[in-house]
């Protein structure tokens, strides 16, 4: 067998000259067809020049034999003086300096990911350092005619001792800098010609689309207009902003040139560093850079006989894998820091332990642990401000070095500018993705489709994206010449996108939850966190919705504990706690409260949700009396009746719609009773035409016998005066539930103000209960309206509502019977009704208000000055043991800024306008700006977990019910934060994504 079949075929990268575009040279009748329509084109291999006969002219006048080279080199090496680094120096430091990033890198243990993370904010370096070979522009570059020998020599002296000031002065820079990027250091001049490389791009772009509106036999002028106003937009907007950094880098090199060199003359470092003289010049820093740190490995190292016998007495070789800077003096038995002996001065590092860049640590003992909670000295020292700093110069000085080799050489000058307008294009590109992400997210749209990615939302944005953007259509189209295929359009993509968009955010705070089952039928634990922030805004956010398994007081109690740890939120701060009332949440012994505390270690108020409990205390009233139960009764039957056949809805929608202002008919919440004033109200006002379409329905002959029988039925049921006088009477009663339920749903509501404002709507309905003349006024009422519709209420009464007297065997005197009239017996049906809410709101008040009774007699408007220093100390001790407020033992004082506060506050119309108060003066009263955070932490409801529900039933409906937990977490965290999530910067999002994993593309 012939052994070249088994070879691999070498590919070349063509440029194609009509469009730019790379790919490689066996793709090239692909590229004519899919972009040029089968038209040949020109290309050329990538980096060679547009006419090879001018580089073949210049080759010719600049063509140098290799002895008259040799000697040039060889002058250029006794001119320098002997200590200065040679050209191979600097070739060896780029590639071991490389070696010595990467290790850094890869090493996971440790404290090197600190390291890691700061030497991973270079963006400044155009190329990959192992691709970097210096090379003096005589080799490369048209040189004319007249230039001798010695002038080609004298510029290479003089180009290499530009360089050599340029990095000795770089280094001074280094030192005076703050240790932070300034915003000319996130740029270079490479990025530059990597944005003008753009601007071309877009200009070609023009170009392309001013073509085909010239070839096209029907051309769209909207369409070329709409596209061209896009790019010219895109090239102004990329033309200024070159400007301001084209300045910024331009100040920079022009400042970097004009700073006087120091006088430092280079002499020859030990690599030992406990006889390493101080480092001071450029060219001693990439000698020492070339070695590597000291770090030899003895089979036994000295013991330090200072140390007590038993304890870490000697160094250990295996300190090196886990801190790759460090190194070991074999002269003084020591250790110390590689990159801090590099760069001793600067930022942060005035007052740092000397000991690591000059002295030597000799303290065994002490290296790896110091006690109980207390860091060693390695871990002390390499997690430092100073060390940090001394890496950024680090960084900093190999960046500097890269761009002065890429300076030289022009092979690596293309590519580092081809590299930076790829990365740019990259970037762009994943811009669009993420907005397209973010899009979906907001508004709980399904990314993928029936069972084929490519019919899915995401897939089809960008198919419509890329007819209108450039950018896009050309990242589309190039898929076949990219390294393996890679769009990031795929479902994983999407789950990366998705997880990167998260948001979150908490202080003190108080936790809410409750459980729903889902489209899948499964149960689904919401956990939501209320809470101040820094702005002293109210909120209240999503923390997680999760399956719930166990649905246990213990269960849901370490679900919530799960949820708290994970999101990194500190349990000691929780402060109030928030559910439903049903007895595996509520239980004073088992319950989810009772549970949670135990497991938090410390008590957390519970504060049940009073939208809840009005909507149970409504229920119970509703079912105290007899006729009231019968109207909800009613109208489901009404409802259901016309709802289940097309026929008789159409039928009623016209009689409706000859009705000024009608209501169409409501369902009745099995679950929500206060929704229910919607359905007394539809009814209400569409009474006359509901009875009117039941009417007609009875007795017309093209309704089947069922449809007659039943609408005869309901007519005979709401034709009575029960009901008329029951709708009369709830219509009042549910709408004031409601509107005060609604009001317990606000988020920037306060406990306070909802304690007040429970005890006013139960004033209001002792009041209805104890006006006997108010009830006989709507009972006359309801009479007069009977009357029009032909129902006799005294007829009614007597019949379903008569007299009856007890056998005689049950009672030996039944005359003696309590005789009531029509009148009596309605006061008394609509006081059982009020009876049962005010008795059971009232205990549901006392308790809430004892919960929260130091608070609540504090901060009630107007401000009393009537207050002692105890009741400061109980208000303090509401507070969580993990806020710095609960160890306060200066009560006075905090009764001091009290009355400050309420001297500021004398006009102060609500609790929430002396939260404001208390923000603008939070440095001078910060304890009561605590009290006040303290008191808006406290839930009112959970109607946050009710709405995560709602979107909920959007985002996992029934054509998403496979969706796993993950993805589900991450989209309905979006979506119920887009206030958050239309703030987030998509680019530093693409730069986070980048450095999730090696990628396939550089970004």
């Amino acid at each position: 067998m012939n052994m070249n079949t088994n070879k691999k075929r070498k590919r070349t990268k063509l440029v194609c000259l009509k469009c730019g575009s790379t790919f490689d040279d066996d793709y090239k009748k692909k590229h004519e067809l899919t972009q040029h329509g089968g038209e040949k084109v020109r290309v050329k291999h990538l980096g060679a020049p547009d006419n090879p006969f001018i580089l073949a002219s210049s080759k010719k006048k600049c063509t140098l034999d290799s002895t008259s080279m040799s000697s040039m080199h060889n002058m250029e090496e006794n001119n320098k003086n002997d200590s200065q680094p040679t050209n191979s120096e600097i070739i060896d430091f780029s590639s071991i300096s490389t070696t010595i990033l990467e290790e850094d890198i890869e090493k996971k243990n440790g404290h090197s990911s600190t390291d890691e993370k700061i030497l991973n904010k270079s963006s400044l370096s155009p190329i990959k350092p192992e691709s970097i070979n210096i090379e003096s522009d005589v080799k490369t570059k048209p040189v004319e005619l007249e230039i001798n020998t010695t002038d080609m020599v004298e510029n290479v002296e003089n180009s290499f001792k530009i360089i050599n000031e340029h990095l000795e002065n770089s280094n001074i820079i280094l030192d005076n800098s703050s240790g932070t990027e300034s915003s000319s250091c996130a740029y270079d001049w490479v990025a530059c010609a990597g944005m003008i490389e753009s601007l071309i791009n877009s200009f070609q772009d023009c170009s392309m689309l001013l073509k085909k509106l010239k070839t096209e036999n029907a051309p769209n002028p909207i369409s070329f207009l709409v596209s061209t106003s896009h790019i010219i937009s895109s090239i102004k907007a990329e033309s200024e902003k070159y400007l301001s950094i084209s300045n910024l880098v331009l100040n920079s090199l022009v400042s970097l040139s004009q700073v006087a060199p120091k006088e430092n003359v280079d002499y020859f470092l030990e690599h030992d560093p406990g006889k390493r003289s101080v480092v001071k010049t450029s060219s001693q820093r990439k000698y020492l850079l070339s070695l590597g740190p000291h770090q030899p490995k003895l089979a036994k190292f000295p013991k330090n006989l200072d140390i007590t016998p038993g304890k870490q007495c000697q160094f250990s070789s295996l300190w090196y894998n886990e801190y790759p800077h460090l190194e070991y003096s074999l002269i003084k038995d020591a250790a110390f820091c590689f990159i801090c002996t590099l760069f001793p001065n600067g930022p942060n590092r005035n007052y740092s332990d000397s000991a690591w860049s000059e002295i030597g640590v000799r303290s065994w003992h002490k290296m790896k642990g110091r006690g109980i909670k207390k860091p060693g000295k390695l871990h002390q020292h390499f997690t430092s401000n100073a060390h940090k700093s001394a890496l950024i110069d680090f960084r900093n000085f190999l960046n500097f070095s890269g761009h002065i080799e890429c300076i030289l050489n022009k092979k690596n000058r293309e590519q580092a500018i081809n590299d930076e307008h790829q990365n740019k294009f990259n970037q762009e590109v994943l811009n669009i993705l993420f907005d397209i992400t973010r899009m979906l997210s907001r508004q709980g749209l399904a990314f993928r489709g029936d069972g084929s990615e490519e019919n899915g939302n995401f897939n089809q944005i960008v198919l419509l994206l890329s007819k209108h953007n450039a950018v896009l259509k050309k990242w589309l189209d190039d898929k076949a010449f990219r390294k393996h295929n890679v769009t990031y359009m795929s479902h994983d993509s999407q789950n990366e996108f998705i997880d990167l968009l998260k948001v979150k955010e908490a202080d003190i705070y108080s936790v809410m939850a409750d459980t729903t089952p889902d489209i899948s039928h499964r149960d689904q634990l919401s956990v939501c966190v209320r809470y101040v922030n820094a702005a002293g805004e109210i909120s209240e956010r999503l923390l997680e919705i999760i399956e719930a398994s166990d649905k246990t007081g213990l269960g849901i109690a370490e679900t919530i504990e799960s949820v708290i740890i994970n999101n990194e939120l500190p349990p000691k701060n929780v402060v109030f706690q928030s559910y439903d009332f049903a007895s595996s949440m509520s239980g004073k012994i088992n319950g989810t409260q009772q549970k949670l505390s135990e497991l938090l270690g410390h008590t957390v108020l519970f504060i049940p949700c009073q939208a809840h409990r009005i909507n149970t205390f409504l229920e119970h009233s509703c079912n105290a009396s007899v006729i009231v139960g019968d109207l909800f009764l009613v109208l489901e039957h009404m409802y259901v009746f016309f709802s289940s056949s097309t026929k008789r809805y159409a039928h009623l929608q016209k009689s409706l719609s000859e009705i000024e202002n009608s209501l169409q008919l409501r369902n009745l919440s099995k679950t929500r009773w206060t929704a229910r004033a919607e359905s007394i109200k539809a009814v209400w006002v569409s009474f006359d035409s509901i009875v009117k379409t039941l009417e007609e329905m009875s007795t017309a002959q093209y309704f089947d016998k069922n449809t007659r029988s039943q609408a005869l039925g309901i007519t005979k049921k709401i034709l009575t005066f029960d009901f008329v006088v029951s709708l009369y009477f709830m219509k009042n009663v549910m709408y004031k539930m409601k509107i005060l339920t609604e009001s317990f749903e606000a988020k920037d509501l306060n406990i306070i103000d909802a304690l007040m404002l429970l005890n006013s709507s139960t004033d209001i309905f002792n009041d209805i209960n104890n006006d006997s003349i108010g009830m006989d006024n709507l009972i006359d009422s309801s009479i007069n309206y009977a009357h029009q519709l032909n129902i006799n209420p005294e007829s009614d009464f007597n019949k379903i509502h008569r007299r009856r007297l007890l056998p005689k065997r049950l009672d030996s005197n039944p005359s003696s019977q309590a005789i009531f009239d029509l009148k009596t017996f309605y006061r008394s049906e609509f006081k059982k009704v009020l009876d049962t809410l005010t008795t059971l709101t009232s205990e549901h008040l006392k308790k809430c208000i004892a919960t929260v009774e130091p608070l609540f007699n504090l901060l009630k408007v107007p401000l009393s000055n009537k207050h002692s220093a105890e009741d400061f100390e109980k208000i303090i001790n509401l507070f969580p043991p993990g806020c710095s407020v609960s160890n306060i033992k200066d009560f006075d004082a905090v009764y001091s800024e009290y009355l400050v506060l309420a001297h500021r506050c004398k006009d102060a119309k609500n609790v929430l306008d002396i939260l404001n108060v208390s923000e603008m003066y939070k440095n001078i009263l910060p304890n009561m700006n605590k009290i006040l955070r303290l008191m808006f932490t406290a839930p009112v409801s959970t109607a946050s977990n009710e709405r995560a529900f709602s979107k909920l039933k959007l985002i996992k409906n029934f054509l998403r019910s496979t969706m796993n937990a993950d993805r589900l977490q991450n989209l309905m965290l979006l979506n119920t934060n887009k206030d958050i999530l239309d703030t987030i910067d998509t680019m530093v999002l693409v730069k986070k994504w980048s450095h999730l994993k090696h990628r396939r593309i550089e970004v």
